[in-house]
């Protein structure tokens, strides 16, 4: 693989603001419903989160964190997403009061803490941060194992009230990229790999039920592509800004655009360029302020 001075892997900063932009995709407004634009619109970018899962794996295997790993995750995953969802839910509450309502599927209630911000059976208001919360849980899961029972304060509550994980893939293949690091498996014969590889994908197209394959996919393609040898720029810190706040971004712009131009393709592309854009003037900001506690400290 490919690496800077300080240790930056290219091949992992690049399938990370691909992964996310893709996410992206996902939260955009739009009517397709079929076609090549549904397509690179709904399906294609399920594979963001999935490559995310395994990259997050993967780095946990090659720099295993010292000290105390329930500490540092909650200064780079917690408070990032606690302050992800407190934006989106402040302002909604303050447009409600002046008669917008800009929630979809939470109601103004109790849930609105519950659900909205603790996530406990749902994504929360800010739906792409449910990756953010399972990872958190998964590293307390691993702090039990280093006997780091606090992280039981939050692990119980969900246990009792909610759901562990709203999503168990994400645990899944964050295991497959540690034990790929772990095995070295990325660097073994790449032919015999993409062999194994290729009988299980077919076994899983006609076997496995809703698309349960893409994991195939999503490992399979990670493993080819992490050994790749090219440059590119770190994008750590600004990849996890657009992931947290792309969704309000585009759902507080989206009625704008609606009013502007309502050109089906023109708010798809105004949506996702907006999007990043706004990420990264609000990314040079944090770094002017020196914010690092917004993104996990990754300035």
């Amino acid at each position: 693989m490919q690496k800077s001075q300080d240790g930056t892997i290219y091949p992992i900063e690049f399938m990370r603001i691909a992964g996310v932009i893709l996410i992206t995709f996902t939260h955009i407004r739009h009517d397709f419903t079929e076609g090549t634009t549904f397509f690179i619109l709904e399906t294609l970018p399920r594979y963001g989160t999935l490559l995310l899962s395994i990259i997050s794996g993967y780095l946990f295997c090659m720099n295993p964190l010292q000290g105390n790993l329930l500490t540092k995750k909650i200064k780079s995953l917690l408070i990032p997403y606690l302050i992800a969802n407190l934006a989106v839910i402040l302002p909604v509450l303050l447009a409600k009061s002046f008669g917008f309502d800009y929630l979809n599927r939470l109601s103004f209630d109790y849930t609105l803490l519950t659900e909205g911000l603790f996530s406990l059976h749902s994504p929360p208001v800010n739906p792409p941060t449910y990756f953010i919360r399972d990872l958190f849980i998964i590293f307390c899961l691993i702090s039990i194992t280093r006997k780091n029972f606090l992280a039981l304060l939050f692990i119980v509550p969900l246990l009792a009230f909610g759901m562990l994980l709203l999503r168990w893939d994400i645990a899944f293949l964050f295991l497959a990229g540690f034990l790929i690091r772990k095995f070295n498996i990325e660097n073994q014969n790449k032919l015999i790999i993409n062999s194994i590889g290729a009988i299980a994908l077919a076994i899983g197209i006609f076997f496995l039920k809703e698309n349960s394959f893409r994991y195939i996919i999503a490992v399979l393609f990670f493993l080819n592509f992490i050994t790749l040898k090219f440059t590119f720029v770190k994008t750590g810190g600004y990849t996890y800004l657009l992931h947290l706040y792309h969704s309000p971004i585009i759902v507080f712009l989206f009625p704008i655009l609606h009013r502007i131009y309502p050109e089906p393709y023109f708010e798809i592309v105004a949506q996702i360029t907006l999007a990043v854009m706004v990420s990264y003037i609000a990314w040079i900001i944090i770094k002017k302020l020196n914010w690092g506690f917004m993104v996990g400290n990754r300035l």
